[in-house]
């Protein structure tokens, strides 16, 4: 495996750092000590397994260290069934989630749900990989924080570099990062609106040809998407907010019972949704991802 040298201390894009972080995101599909193995090969150290199937089933993540930066790569669901549903997708007040925290808007309550749940596991992972000092620390001397992840696993990183940036009861971390594939929306338009005051120019959203997932929950019930989103044609060339995709997204889905009705035999490994596939992509496109022009 080639390892692509890592920017800590970028908050633009770079596609070598999309490379080590979705490679980590096909890891965490991986048990423990293969996902350990993947992440020393990449260069990476104090390796911590984050069990996060409180509400999700094998969901996880795992938490790693690389020379001045830390990552956390969420793990996706292979059963849809488990987030797509009416009463997972329901909006929930930010606040009532994450107690006393600001008035921002609504949250998915499933992802809302898992990411609290697990809240304290992430947060204890952070600290023993980036201690807290004693002292009011300086940021920029501290390891920068980087979240990713696949499918599900995108939507909890997202929700998390909100919470990371939101709230009180987060570690005080700012967040260089945050790259995503296949990722489903995470809140209604509030929300979203104030996620990218704050993180839209640090946000990377991969959507693979038509992968279906970025579409729910859908707009009609007024989720919102976040970040900068990279569309990869049926060509494979990557564009930013392409044509294509708003074409496909002018296709409605009135329900997840039509959702699926198009998609009951969707897998995370397969098609355009597939983990691997989006690795590939961002492996033989990093010239043309570089190339593209983000928010700055």
């Amino acid at each position: 495996m080639v390892v692509m040298p890592f920017d800590a201390n970028a908050t633009g894009f770079s596609a070598n750092n999309a490379l080590l972080l979705a490679r980590l995101c096909t890891a965490a599909y991986l048990d423990n000590q293969p996902a350990r193995a993947v992440a020393q090969q990449l260069g990476l150290t104090g390796f911590i397994w984050i069990d996060l199937t409180q509400q999700f089933e094998d969901v996880y993540a795992i938490a790693a260290g690389g020379p001045g930066f830390v990552v956390i790569a969420f793990r996706g669901t292979k059963d849809f069934k488990n987030w797509m549903t009416d009463l997972q997708a329901s909006p929930v007040s930010f606040p009532w989630l994450f107690e006393s925290g600001p008035e921002v808007g609504a949250i998915h309550a499933g992802f809302g749900h898992a990411l609290r749940d697990a809240w304290d596991k992430i947060a204890v992972a952070v600290d023993n990989l980036v201690p807290t000092p004693d002292v009011a620390p300086d940021m920029t001397q501290l390891p920068s924080l980087w979240l990713t992840g696949h499918s599900l696993g995108g939507a909890l990183a997202a929700l998390a570099a909100g919470v990371f940036s939101m709230w009180s009861g987060a570690p005080l971390r700012s967040v260089n990062g945050i790259y995503t594939f296949g990722q489903p929306r995470i809140g209604l338009y509030q929300f979203c609106g104030n996620y990218d005051h704050l993180l839209s120019r640090r946000t990377f959203r991969f959507v693979n040809n038509q992968d279906l997932v970025p579409r729910v929950p859908f707009r009609g019930w007024d989720y919102a998407d976040v970040g900068q989103m990279i569309h990869f044609g049926s060509d494979g060339k990557p564009q930013l907010e392409s044509s294509s995709w708003t074409n496909f997204l002018s296709r409605t889905f009135l329900s997840f019972k039509d959702f699926f009705e198009i998609a009951g035999h969707l897998q995370p490994d397969v098609g355009d949704h597939a983990m691997l596939g989006y690795e590939k992509l961002v492996e033989s496109q990093a010239d043309a991802l570089n190339a593209l022009k983000y928010q700055t």
